[in-house]
C-alpha cells in the first residue's frame, strides 16, 4: 500500500512488540494508532515506548475503544476470547495515561456517537457477507469473533463502550 500511493520513501514498516519499539530513542517524529491499544496488555508501557522513540516535539495521536462504563465478568470474557480485547479504559483514564508517560495532552474527543453508526453499518454488512457465505456452504468465519463483535456493537449502542480520539506531544 505504501509503495502504490507513493510513500515508500518516506514511511518504514517495522514487525515489533508496541511494548518493546525496536527503534532508537528520538527516532521518529509522530507515532499513531487507529484502534489497536485495546489489544495492548499494558497501554502504560506502549505509550511510555512512544514517547522514548519520539523526537522532542513529536506528535503523538491515536483511536482507540473506550469503557464508559466497566464491563461485566461475561462481557470482558466474550471481548477477549472473541476480539482478543485485553482491557478498556474510560477517556479521562486515557489522558492520565498519556500524561503519566510525559506528553502534553493536546486534545481528547469523544466519538461514541459517530463511531455507533459506523458499527450499525459495519455489522449489517457482515451480517449479509456471512449469510452468503453460509448459503455458499463455505465456512462463514470464526463463531467466537462473530458472537463478541454482535455484543460489541451493542455496548456501543447502549453507551457502555465507545471511541475516543487523543493528541499529545513530546515536550521540546
Amino acid at each position: 500500500m505504501t509503495r502504490l500511493v507513493g510513500l515508500q520513501k518516506s514511511v518504514r514498516v517495522i514487525e515489533g512488540n508496541v511494548m518493546e519499539v525496536p527503534l532508537a530513542d528520538g527516532s521518529v517524529d509522530a507515532v499513531v494508532s487507529q484502534e489497536a491499544l485495546l489489544h495492548v496488555p499494558d497501554k502504560g508501557r506502549a505509550l511510555a515506548e512512544a514517547f522514548r522513540i519520539l523526537k522532542p516535539g513529536g506528535r503523538i495521536a491515536f483511536t482507540d475503544w473506550v469503557a464508559h462504563r466497566p464491563l461485566g465478568v461475561a462481557d470482558k470474557e466474550l471481548m477477549w476470547q472473541g476480539m482478543a480485547v485485553a482491557d478498556l479504559h474510560d477517556l479521562r483514564t486515557y489522558a492520565e495515561l498519556i500524561k503519566n508517560a510525559g506528553f502534553t495532552v493536546y486534545s481528547v474527543e469523544d466519538l461514541t456517537l459517530d463511531w455507533s453508526n459506523i458499527l450499525k453499518q459495519r455489522l449489517a454488512m457482515y451480517r449479509k457477507l456471512r449469510e452468503e457465505t453460509q448459503q455458499a456452504g463455505t465456512a462463514a468465519g470464526h463463531d467466537a469473533f462473530y458472537e463478541s463483535y454482535v455484543r460489541f456493537v451493542d455496548l456501543v449502542n447502549e453507551a457502555v463502550l465507545g471511541g475516543g480520539r487523543f493528541a499529545g506531544a513530546k515536550p521540546k
